[in-house]
């Protein structure tokens, strides 16, 4: 469950880092023995799920204390075709927006240094290959009766152990698209099991709270300002920005 519970900003912030240092990420993997690769993204358009935004605000906790990088704030756009990120955290002093477009199969990572300093860097959009099946065993998941209304949505109960520890969200009822469909460009290994236990586990978690099993670390976050249906197109705008393209980098080199 953990690994579906990191902050889609900072998922983003790792797709671009892995996507513009490509070659240099397969050598390590390579070196470690895996046979997972970063490749270009050739896959059908299946568009977005979600259409709309939201803000997630996450605190992140060690023994009882605030990381000095919590919280987190996540702002997520996402269109049929497009999603954006955005994300802030105390020791962050740019401002980074990373936009996906899952049509035209690219990526762009945006950064503005808050002193007219405005760059942006596109790549080909990758994607994961050769994942390892997960002996992991799947999630324990409970739909409880316990209700709660959060910004006028009517939530359930919902809660989800694993070896790692126990997920505890507050499903909105109402929204019947599945959370990890926005997050579908981070998800890792593993992720198909996970998408198997929440099978039939209807809603939008607007409150959420993970904790680890031997209780060092707790996660919280509360998802605000959502907006349904529609999206500010101003979000996948690069307006401004001095724009840089990656080139692809011919196979074998980093090797």
């Amino acid at each position: 469950m953990r690994k579906h519970i990191l902050p889609l900003a900072a998922g983003a912030l790792l797709l671009a880092t892995t996507t513009t240092a490509q070659v240099d990420m397969n050598a390590i993997l390579q070196q470690s023995g895996s046979n997972m690769r970063m490749e270009p993204d050739t896959d059908p358009f299946v568009p977005n799920a979600f259409v709309g935004s939201f803000t997630m605000d996450m605190h992140f906790f060690e023994n009882g204390k605030e990381s000095k990088n919590s919280p987190m704030i996540s702002t997520i756009h996402s269109s049929e075709s497009k999603l954006a990120f955005d994300s802030k955290s105390p020791e962050m002093k740019e401002s980074v927006r990373m936009i996906i477009d899952q049509k035209e199969k690219m990526q762009y990572m945006l950064m503005d240094d808050g002193k007219g300093n405005k760059m942006a860097m596109k790549t080909r959009k990758m994607k994961v290959t050769g994942m390892e099946e997960s002996n992991r065993n799947a999630a324990d998941i409970q739909v409880t009766d316990e209700t709660k209304t959060i910004d006028g949505h009517v939530c359930k109960k919902m809660i989800a152990k694993d070896e790692d520890g126990t997920w505890t969200g507050w499903m909105a009822q109402d929204i019947e698209m599945p959370f990890h469909s926005v997050m579908r460009d981070m998800r890792g290994k593993g992720a198909e099991m996970h998408d198997d236990a929440l099978a039939g586990v209807h809603g939008f978690p607007l409150e959420y709270e993970w904790v680890s099993n031997d209780g060092k670390e707790r996660v919280t976050c509360r998802i605000r300002d959502l907006k349904l249906g529609t999206v500010d197109e101003g979000a996948f705008s690069m307006k401004g920005y001095q724009l840089m393209e990656m080139p692809m980098m011919p196979p074998g080199m980093g090797r």
